[in-house]
């Protein structure tokens, strides 16, 4: 590029009224902006789990598991966190395998302070028959409450269904 006289030649162009300086000017405004949108777009989506858009109130994914399963637990600790153990029962003649559990942390009213679901960690469940587990309890972002108490339901589970004997003429 030649600068000719206020004049800019650009692979033997001439452009009138553009000089070197003003071009990279033009660049730099350009940069300024473009990370001062960026900066703006992410103070906003810093903003959204305080304006409580992804505070939505998990439910079971399997209604009716209560009469599938019965669920013991009591809350402790483990390594210095927060968990829920006891035991779950299988109450049906299916067998289950993977089987996911929903912690609720609650206040001394009952609200939902915090949620999370744990695995259920154990080989397949036969019909009538139990699994000891140890869920972690969700931990509250509110930090002057704590949970009054938690309440413990089966969030999903599958059926393992059996293979299909011989000689039965299918």
């Amino acid at each position: 590029m030649k600068r000719l006289g206020g004049l800019l030649a650009f692979a033997g162009v001439v452009v009138p009224g553009v000089t070197t300086e003003s071009r990279s000017f033009t660049v730099m405004r350009r940069r300024t902006r473009r990370s001062t949108l960026i900066g703006v777009a992410l103070a906003l989506c810093a903003l959204i789990p305080a304006a409580g858009w992804s505070q939505q109130i998990i439910e079971p994914h399997m209604p009716g598991w209560e009469q599938f399963f019965k669920i013991e637990w009591e809350p402790g600790e483990w390594r210095g966190h927060p968990v829920v153990k006891g035991y779950l029962y299988n109450a049906s003649p299916k067998t289950i395998g993977e089987v996911q559990l929903l912690v609720d942390a609650l206040d001394a009213s009952g609200g939902i302070l915090a949620q999370k679901v744990s695995w259920a960690a154990g080989s397949p469940m036969a019909p009538f028959s139990r699994r000891y587990f140890v869920a972690d309890a969700p931990l509250v972002d509110i930090a002057p409450q704590q949970p009054a108490s938690y309440r413990v339901s089966v969030y999903s589970y599958s059926e393992i269904l059996a293979p299909r004997g011989r000689g039965r003429g299918f």
